[in-house]
């Protein structure tokens, strides 16, 4: 566990609770509120759940009020339920409040009913079982190693405020080696109009493979792994009989893979991309040249799939770089994305 530990240390500051939108432009971090009120509905749903509410002022009006919490799939993970947001239900919230939409906030902690107060980090005491490896053998029938199954990287339940310290010096500081061309591609990037997470699309098979630690799917057969992520419902297939890419691939965001066994090291080569982002925050693209080489390295003892990557762009990089991550086996099971973005300031042109 020393060698994945270390890893993971490091991981720490380049993938940690990643938002999907930004907390800064659709709520004011430099106010806090206090907001009580009775549960009318919930929308448990990704890329953000939301909770709806009435508020009733001391003149007996009633405002409908609406604050923001994690993704439907990572709250799961962390022992959330839709049965706890009970209509009728008391809440109270600790939160920030939104720029634009005078009912709406952001949750920092809830307390439901006269229930605990649950910080919008928690693991509910309920989703803190230890996990137990199932038995499973360590190959398939026909020799290859048993990596089928649902697998996520380790979830990050820090306290807000060192989530938002870390998020903000870690992963978007990436400095991804853009040539001239590539940062002309740039140029004109408008983070509400072109980052592909603001409209419910995958950004990459990169960033998303373990962004926000939601939970993804292997399946296996003797010619094929497929790969489903858990983030964006992106879908890979690597085929394990090709001794090289077909000359008609029709591009796409997922790319066109081919894969071999060396050990317990599933070697993967993708190409066949159409042009896209490598950092969809920082408008960091990569063209229709873009190859990537990984390297997923499977351990029958710890359950983890540690990945090693590089990525290859003739065109809009000077060099090529090179990170790695981690997955681990999932007691939480995989549940598509189905993302269905509640967030008004895109829509409405902010």
């Amino acid at each position: 566990m020393t060698r994945i530990a270390i890893l993971l240390t490091t991981l720490l500051a380049i993938n940690i609770a990643q938002a999907h939108h930004g907390t800064s432009s659709q709520f004011d971090q430099t106010k806090s509120m206090e907001i009580t009120g009775v549960v009318t509905k919930l929308r448990f749903v990704n890329p953000h759940s939301y909770v709806y509410f009435d508020v009733t002022n001391d003149d007996g009006t009633v405002d409908s009020w609406r604050c923001e919490m994690r993704a439907a799939t990572v709250l799961k993970r962390s022992g959330w339920s839709e049965d706890m947001f009970e209509p009728g239900t008391v809440i109270q919230i600790e939160g920030v409040p939104a720029h634009r939409e005078p009912h709406g906030c952001y949750v920092n902690k809830l307390q439901l009913g006269e229930g605990k107060v649950i910080e919008r980090y928690e693991q509910l005491e309920d989703a803190e079982q230890e996990f137990v490896a199932p038995d499973r053998p360590a190959t398939l029938a026909n020799g290859q190693p048993n990596i089928s199954g649902d697998w996520a990287a380790p979830q990050q339940l820090l306290q807000e405020g060192e989530v938002r310290r870390r998020a903000a010096t870690g992963f978007r500081g990436f400095q991804y080696p853009q040539s001239d061309a590539g940062k002309l591609a740039a140029s004109n990037f408008d983070l509400n109009r072109d980052n592909p997470r603001y409209h419910c699309m995958a950004v990459n098979i990169l960033a998303d493979w373990v962004f926000d630690q939601h939970i993804n799917r292997i399946e296996q057969t003797d010619d094929t792994i497929t790969l489903t992520y858990g983030f964006m419902d992106i879908v890979r297939t690597i085929h394990l009989n090709m001794d090289a890419h077909p000359d008609d691939i029709t591009p796409s965001r997922a790319g066109h893979s081919i894969g071999h066994w060396d050990g317990n090291t599933l070697k993967v080569d993708t190409v066949g991309f159409t042009r896209g982002y490598l950092d969809g925050r920082a408008g960091v693209m990569h063209s229709d040249q873009f190859h990537v080489v990984e390297e997923f390295e499977f351990d029958p003892e710890e359950l983890s799939l540690v990945r090693n990557y590089t990525g290859y762009d003739q065109l809009y990089l000077s060099e090529s770089f090179s990170s790695r991550d981690a997955v681990f086996l999932s007691s939480t099971p995989f549940d598509p994305y189905n993302c269905d973005d509640l967030t008004t300031e895109f829509a409405e042109g902010h």
